[in-house]
């Protein structure tokens, strides 16, 4: 029997999601999550054939989640179902171990395809990257200017144009503000913009058209 784990914070997300997984694997096993703490809590004392998980849960450091999970279990399969784009953020949580990144917007046969393909042992990275990719693929995607960043800049990044604040972003990753202060001045220094809207306006340029 498989054994998936849904994490995201919308009921509706976790529903449709595991209609699409009975459709391909009528017996599986499906547990849910709406924060990190329980996707931690779940994998530590149940083993999963793959999770699939949203990175911006609220109260939820992904980096530091994703880090544990593969310091716990290394071959364990991760996929990335997310409204961040993949062109910017792929590149880094492949990096980190995940096995796929699919964008909320995608079709139902798309997901499905991807849950497959990963199940079998392969990369997915959604139409927008135009690829399925086997483990042993070097070239991920091409360079954007959002490689520069790290996995955290890339996180606060993404809650930045979402229209968070740095107090607010803070709370919950569980941050000091001044950390968080520090992280975003690297991002405008990096990207090369000099506010919000500038940011904004260059994360716009890379969506899937």
């Amino acid at each position: 029997m498989n054994k998936f784990l849904l994490a995201d914070d919308h009921h509706i997300v976790r529903t449709g999601l595991g209609l699409i997984i009975k459709e391909e694997y009528s017996n599986a096993e499906i547990d849910e999550c709406s924060n990190g703490d329980c996707v931690w809590k779940k994998i530590q004392s149940k083993g999963y054939d793959l999770i699939i998980l949203d990175i911006t849960m609220p109260g939820m450091d992904s980096p530091r989640l994703l880090k544990n999970i593969f310091t716990l279990k290394p071959d364990q399969k991760v996929m990335i179902f997310s409204m961040s784009n993949a062109a910017i953020y792929a590149k880094k949580y492949l990096a980190m171990g995940v096995k796929g990144f699919i964008n909320k917007e995608a079709e139902p046969s798309e997901v499905r395809l991807g849950i497959v393909a990963i199940m079998n042992n392969r990369k997915y990275l959604g139409n927008d990257l135009n690829n399925i990719l086997t483990l042993k693929d070097k070239d991920i995607q091409a360079g954007t200017p959002f490689d520069s960043l790290s996995i955290r800049e890339l996180e606060i990044m993404n809650h930045l144009v979402q229209g968070k604040n740095v107090s607010e972003i803070a709370e919950m990753l569980f941050l000091h503000i001044s950390t968080v202060s520090t992280h975003k001045a690297n991002i405008m220094e990096k990207l090369g913009v000099s506010n919000i809207v500038e940011l904004t306006q260059m994360v716009q340029l890379f969506k899937k058209d």
